[in-house]
């Protein structure tokens, strides 16, 4: 957590920019919106303003585990960067934001809809069709602005419930904003926009594999007439495990990871076993032949950037000053920093522990006018057995939960048993189902006389699309039935074996 002590050393690299100081809280009167994200152990908030992992009132904001208000990152930003005629262009969330919602509109070449209620924060869930509490209905789900969906009957036009919102997750969010309003800027970067419109879709998993997880997809476009040159994108972060100044940084180019950790075996908030944190970019689309990833960490004042040429350097895998990061071990030049192993006590590790800012991202190269770069980053958290031990623990986890969000379709809206195929079938089947809750799932096959034949599935299943093959070796030919209950729901079908 944050300390007046904390905050006071922060407000030493304040700058007045155009007369703001960048650290205000972000004021209500803006029509900033926020929905929150706790479908799993995290408790996280964010806004439609390319920020997120902030609590109102700028406070900490991502919680964990989630109903013990203890927090693991005070917050997070998009950052964004490139040159356009060779001016430096740079726009980020760094506690207060450039970010407006809304759209760039390219034709008057002027931002809007930042005065329109309906660019705003969007939050749905399969289980809710009609919304309720913090929850939209699907009916208002804005594919107007951008927002994902499902086109099930292929007509093009959004019609819920037969359509319905892209839910990779029991929660998702969605918004549009941009970076042209400048006329009250509330961050370090003083420079034009870069004309730049971004499409933010997120969501939570209740039952995220192996760790914690918020996944973000960011859709960036380039709304100017100017092509991007130099274009990069990437994750600011300002980790506080805990207590915010006992902790340490690294990254993992293998796996696109920069982690934080706790630098003592105790914190006087999370106790004896601190977790570590860390976020990972997954993956990116859009002149991914010249992509080059990048991460490092800061400890203030010494590393962080004060102004938008040290901003433009560091989204770049520089260090403040323009000069490259060299590995002390290996005297190689690198966009990944402090990439030794705390676990094995190798190579270029962090040292004295204190506070830490960490950034991750891409650098994508030049980007035409109306071209789109997309790029996903997950945000996870795991305890180990000790301080060092949650390090070891975080790297395990990272495939296996980018392989679930890089292959996962949607939630499912309805409870659904298809129609098996092939049938008629011999010797196998796939019969394919999906289901809205978790709850024990039972798949069951019966002759023409209701007498159970085979039982494919008795287990506990999370909501998601599943398939199961039917061998029908040992039966008879003839028609069967096959029988799917979740909870109080149930459905049967009939299909036909021929030998």
């Amino acid at each position: 957590m944050k300390t007046n002590l904390k905050l006071a050393g922060m407000l030493m690299i304040v700058m007045l920019i155009s007369g703001v100081v960048f650290f205000r809280d972000m004021p209500e009167e803006r029509g900033i919106t926020y929905r929150s994200l706790d479908a799993n152990n995290i408790r996280t908030y964010v806004w439609d303003a390319g920020m997120f992992d902030r609590g109102n009132g700028g406070v900490a904001g991502f919680s964990w585990p989630k109903e013990s208000n203890t927090y693991a990152i005070y917050f997070s930003g998009l950052w964004i960067s490139c040159k356009v005629s060779d001016s430096i262009r740079v726009s980020e969330g760094y506690y207060n934001t450039n970010f407006r919602a809304g759209y760039f509109d390219f034709l008057t070449q002027s931002p809007k809809g930042f005065d329109d209620s309906l660019y705003r924060m969007y939050k749905v869930s399969p289980q809710f069709p009609n919304g309720g509490g913090d929850l939209d209905p699907w009916i208002k789900w804005p594919v107007n602005q951008g927002a994902p969906w499902v086109d099930v009957n292929n007509n093009g036009v959004y019609e819920p419930p037969t359509d319905y919102p892209v839910m990779k997750g029991e929660q998702n969010l969605f918004c549009s904003f941009n970076d042209g309003y400048r006329d009250s800027l509330q961050s370090l970067s003083a420079t034009l926009p870069l004309r730049a419109e971004v499409h933010m879709y997120a969501y939570a998993r209740a039952n995220s594999p192996c760790a914690d997880a918020i996944h973000y997809e960011w859709s960036i476009i380039n709304k100017g007439r100017s092509q991007w040159t130099d274009f990069s994108a990437g994750i600011f972060s300002d980790i506080d495990l805990g207590t915010s100044n006992n902790d340490l940084a690294g990254t993992d180019s293998a796996l696109g990871l920069v982690y934080g950790y706790n630098g003592t075996p105790t914190d006087p908030i999370y106790g004896a076993i601190p977790p570590a944190v860390g976020i990972v970019v997954k993956s990116a689309e859009g002149h991914s032949n010249n992509r080059a990833d990048f991460a490092s960490r800061w400890r203030c004042p010494f590393d962080c950037p004060t102004d938008s040429l040290e901003m433009y350097r560091v989204l770049h895998g520089l260090r403040i000053s323009g000069e490259s990061w060299v590995n002390p071990y290996t005297n190689q030049a690198t966009k990944f920093a402090f990439s030794g192993n705390p676990v094995t006590q190798t190579g270029w590790r962090d040292s004295l522990p204190g506070e830490r800012y960490v950034i991750i991202g891409s650098i994508f190269g030049n980007v035409p006018s109306l071209d789109t770069i997309q790029f996903s980053t997950t945000s996870l958290i795991k305890r180990g057995t000790s301080n060092i031990n949650s390090i070891a623990e975080l790297k395990n986890c990272v495939n296996s939960v980018i392989n679930v969000s890089n292959n996962s379709e949607n939630v499912p809206a309805k409870f659904i048993l298809h129609q098996n195929y092939p049938n008629p079938f011999n010797p196998s089947t796939t019969i394919k189902f999906e289901i809205i809750e978790t709850g024990v799932v039972s798949l069951k096959i019966y002759d023409m006389l209701g007498r159970e034949v085979r039982e494919l599935i008795s287990a506990r299943l999370t909501p998601g699309i599943y398939s199961e093959k039917f061998d029908s070796r040992n039966l008879p030919s003839g028609a069967y039935f096959y029988r799917l209950q979740s909870g109080e729901q149930v459905k049967t079908m009939k299909m036909l074996l021929l030998k």
